[in-house]
């Protein structure tokens, strides 16, 4: 059902959506694995999968899917697929070369443990670094040490030792430290001593030396933050994705994307704005504004586009999952078509997404 109350007004849509010169191309959205500032809750994976097309020519595709799975419901889930060999083929039909949403598909996906590493540096080393005049986005400095973090910090301080990290750091940049932020900090810092004591690499050790001396802004990290959450992952999808398309059409776009609380109106009107004007205070982090006629919200029962987007993103979870471990039939029979529709610029610790496609891989350092 559509999300009601006053913050889900001003921009909720029901009507059907149609690609027009004013709208630009439409691109439906949805999502799979998202649990909020709790990176480490409801999976490893967040998938951001969209496919760019209109509610009009959506329709007669849902309908045959309907038709061929005799799906009763009032909208195509990928869980009514993923159990059905017979199923799974008329997806893969669906985005394979040739298929009718062929070159419409797109899948960002966030590794959220990673995502947890890259805010650590984020949020701490890159403000130490910028505070004693060093650009960490240059070279992509920045990304070099939350890989190397991602990938070596469970084998440097044991899985129990590094995930004890991530949980402190969670626990003390998320919302949840608010009115007791002095405590979530000290948790933190002192979790972060014993990291560093523990370490038995030194690169990963190095690094945890470099964040013990971000105290000062680890204190104020809660005064300083902005109107979103330091550790929303939902809302910067929309704006990766809501860039990709506008690139790959070099036009217009609007986006409609699956109904999620955290996607307010204040937040939607804030990243529209965003993402019309070029950002970035220096070279290296700069962004190009896009021509984005609407960012919206709308409920997969009204929309089929969404319903699309929704296989796509389950299908991509499957595929993901059994990068750490959790094999399926619907992962091993929809990998070859799914592992190309996921994007290099996901938030993932690897050069290409296509490491995604290895099983069992990902977390062993």
């Amino acid at each position: 059902m559509p999300l009601t109350g006053d913050a889900f007004t001003q921009y909720s849509r029901a009507e059907p959506t149609k690609d027009s010169a004013d709208t630009g191309r439409w691109i439906a959205c949805d999502e799979s694995g998202y649990g909020g500032e709790q990176l480490l809750n409801n999976g490893r994976y967040l998938v951001y999968a969209s496919v760019a097309i209109d509610d009009v020519e959506a329709e007669p595709i849902v309908e045959e899917l309907r038709r061929a799975t005799r799906a009763q419901g009032p909208e195509l889930k990928f869980k009514s697929f993923q159990s059905s060999a017979n199923r799974r083929d008329l997806l893969r039909r669906l985005w394979e070369p040739g298929g009718e949403l062929d070159g419409r598909c797109s899948a960002y996906v966030v590794d959220k443990e990673y995502a947890a590493v890259a805010k650590i540096v984020d949020l701490l080393l890159e403000e130490q670094a910028h505070a004693e005049g060093i650009d960490l986005y240059d070279r992509r400095e920045a990304r070099r040490l939350a890989r190397l973090l991602a990938l070596q910090g469970r084998r440097a301080l044991k899985p129990e030792g590094f995930k004890r990290l991530l949980d402190a750091f969670i626990a003390f940049a998320s919302q949840r430290a608010l009115g007791n932020e002095a405590d979530a900090t000290a948790t933190f810092y002192a979790e972060l001593e014993t990291a560093w004591a523990s370490s038995t690499r030194r690169n990963v050790t190095e690094i945890l030396y470099r964040l013990r001396r971000t105290r000062p802004h680890g204190d104020g990290l809660h005064v300083d933050a902005g109107p979103l959450p330091m550790l929303e992952m939902l809302v910067p999808c929309v704006a990766e994705v809501a860039r990709r398309w506008a690139h790959h059409f070099q036009g217009p776009v609007s986006v409609l994307t699956d109904d999620q609380k955290p996607l307010t109106d204040e937040r939607l009107g804030l990243l529209a704005s965003t993402l019309r004007v070029t950002q970035g205070a220096t070279p290296s982090s700069r962004i190009k504004g896009i021509a984005l006629p609407h960012l919206l919200r709308g409920s997969s029962e009204q929309h089929p586009s969404i319903q699309l987007a929704d296989l796509l993103a389950g299908a991509t979870a499957a595929v993901a999952a059994r990068h750490v471990g959790s094999a399926s039939p619907a992962a091993e029979d929809l990998l070859h078509v799914v592992s190309p529709l996921i994007e290099d610029e996901s938030l993932l610790p690897y050069d290409s997404a296509a490491a995604l496609a290895r099983p069992g891989a990902a977390g062993r350092g």
